[in-house]
């Protein structure tokens, strides 16, 4: 396929061109760039809190959690926006806004004024994630949209990795007011890089496929975004209760498994450009959905670090695909001109099951201990399984 550099071109071909696999890739990469200012900044904001604003727990939390709402409502509101305004326009405006609210945080005099800074950052990062995690599907032919879809996901993951350690070390070398400002600017190279990538739009009056059911548009993007909530648990469950988990047990080095869940899924979707498998039949997908939950229990019933590791494997290894395959269900079960708005909704949707995962299950383990906890965590994936099953029929019967 040849995506043109029109203004308005054609939707996704059958078939991806080496051009187009580089297009998406540049865009991945923007993407990871944008969310630098958020990663940067995340092991310094609690200190500048407690330190220069006399904040205490409380206000660390409001803080770091500021940007979330903001974040999440703003993602479909920019899918809605993306058939009229155009990716580039929502990437451009996004990186400036984040940039812009990021490099006035030490500006910032009271805990209010920062977290209305970090509203404003939610807004920046989720208009344009919403932007770059549509833009490389709309670029690549049908062979090539689960492996776009996942491109976002595993720069962010890159990025979150990166981010902490690099902002530490910057606040070390410069102090934290210059980190804030470097943190902001270092996204400003989103902006020629969604210059020099065209766009594919359709144009106002396109017509929809044939055969587009409004209702069954409807169940397939809301069954495979449930789903997703679901495997959201298994994420929210690793990443903040794996260490707590170890911790507890007297165990040492808990972070080896968030380190291990992250490689893995980073790792084989890397070796996906090559590798061309997609989960979309219910049974492939349900072995997916089964090797997460297995992974899960496995962290909760070790008591060392070793199967700790393996249950972080094999999480990965489920995670690995469960989010572009029930976002190929979503691409497949709307039309064109619905694609961006089902999308950003979809991939809102794990920001919804991360919180309600780490609430909920903070709960649970509170009441009952991890070890409880990561069980029924286990059992939630199991409900995501189903629900994810019926939305590969609905994908499969258009």
């Amino acid at each position: 396929m040849s995506v043109q550099t029109e203004e308005l071109a054609q939707p996704a071909a059958e078939t991806t061109d080496k051009r187009s696999v580089r297009q998406a890739l540049l865009i991945a990469l923007g993407s990871g760039i944008g969310y630098m200012p958020f990663a940067l900044t995340i092991p310094i904001l609690p200190g500048h809190v407690t330190g220069r604003l006399h904040g205490g727990p409380a206000e660390v939390g409001a803080v770091v959690g500021g940007y979330a709402l903001t974040a999440l409502l703003s993602r479909p509101v920019s899918g809605a926006l993306m058939n009229r305004l155009g990716a580039r326009a929502l990437t451009v405006g996004g990186t400036i806004l984040t940039t812009l609210a990021t490099v006035c945080y030490p500006l910032a005099g009271s805990i209010a004024e920062l977290v209305g800074l970090r509203m404003l950052v939610g807004i920046g990062m989720g208009v344009m994630l919403a932007a770059t995690g549509v833009w490389p599907v709309q670029l690549v032919g049908k062979d090539r949209q689960s492996w776009a879809l996942g491109l976002s996901g595993t720069v962010i993951y890159v990025a979150i990795g990166l981010g902490a350690p690099l902002g530490t070390l910057v606040e070390h070398l410069v102090g934290t007011t210059a980190t804030f400002v470097i943190a902001g600017l270092l996204a400003l190279p989103v902006i020629p890089i969604a210059l020099s990538v065209p766009e594919v739009r359709l144009p106002p009056k396109a017509a929809e496929r044939g055969g587009i059911e409004r209702g069954r548009a409807l169940l397939g993007t809301v069954l495979s975004s449930v789903a997703l909530v679901f495997t959201a648990f298994g994420f929210a469950a690793v990443s903040g209760f794996a260490v707590a988990k170890f911790d507890a047990l007297g165990v040492a080095g808990g972070a080896a498994v968030v380190t291990a869940y992250s490689l893995t899924v980073v790792l084989l979707r890397i070796a996906s450009t090559w590798i061309r498998w997609e989960a979309t039949r219910p049974v492939a997908l349900a072995a997916l959905f089964l090797v997460e939950a297995l992974g899960v229990a496995l962290i909760g019933l070790s008591d060392g670090l070793a199967l700790g590791v393996i249950g972080g494997v094999l999480t990965g290894v489920g995670m690995w695909q469960i989010y572009p395959v029930l976002g190929l269900f979503v691409v497949r079960s709307v039309g064109e001109r619905q694609r961006a708005t089902a999308l950003s909704t979809f991939g809102a949707c794990f920001t919804v099951g991360l919180a309600a995962g780490s609430g909920s299950l903070g709960l649970v383990a509170e009441a009952t201990g991890y070890r409880t906890m990561f069980l029924v965590c286990a059992a939630c994936v199991g409900l995501g399984l189903l629900v994810a099953v019926a939305a590969a029929r609905v994908a499969r019967v258009r």
